[in-house]
This record gives structure tokens, sequence and C-alpha cells, in this order.
């Protein structure tokens, strides 16, 4: 019968020790935690997925239009329309 009551003080001694280096092992993840909502951040910066603040990104995109050449060929394109019509106006006539 002491058999059985030490395998059971044993089994609950391995579960107490398992169940205090989890949350040990836990506590110790949470605290090494820089951030956990953008709130926790400076101004100006955000909490990353890998719960450190990180500055926000300034992506800057300059789109420059250069429509001269486009205008160019439309141009081409309506005088050749209208030498066109004007030559066949005259072989009409």
């Amino acid at each position: 019968m002491s058999e059985y009551i030490w395998g059971i003080v044993f089994i609950f001694a391995i579960i107490a020790f398992s169940a205090a280096g989890a949350a040990t092992i836990l506590k110790f993840n949470e605290g090494s935690k820089e951030c956990e909502v953008n709130s926790d951040c400076r101004e100006l910066q955000y909490c990353g997925s890998d719960f450190k603040c990180h500055e926000h990104p300034n992506i800057e995109q300059t789109v420059v239009n250069e429509w001269t050449k486009p205008a160019l060929i439309l141009g081409v394109a309506i005088i050749l329309g209208a030498l066109i019509l004007r030559r066949q106006r005259k072989q009409e006539v």
C-alpha cells in the first residue's frame, strides 16, 4: 500500500514541477516582449509581430507623368488623318 502512496506522491510531484516550469517559461517569454499593442510603443512607432517597437516606414513614391510623346503621337495621327481625308475629297471631285 505504501508503494501506491509513493507512486501517487511522485506523480503529483511531476505534475507540480511541470506546471511550475511551464509557468516560469510563460512568464519569461512574456517578460522578453517589448510591446504587445501599438500603444506600448512611442509615437510614430508600431508593435511588430516580433513584439518589438519599429519605426513606421516612410514610403515616398513620386509619379512623373510625361505626356509629350503621347501628345506627339496623337497630333501626328490627327494631321495624317486630315491629310488622308483631304486627298480622298480631291480625288472624288
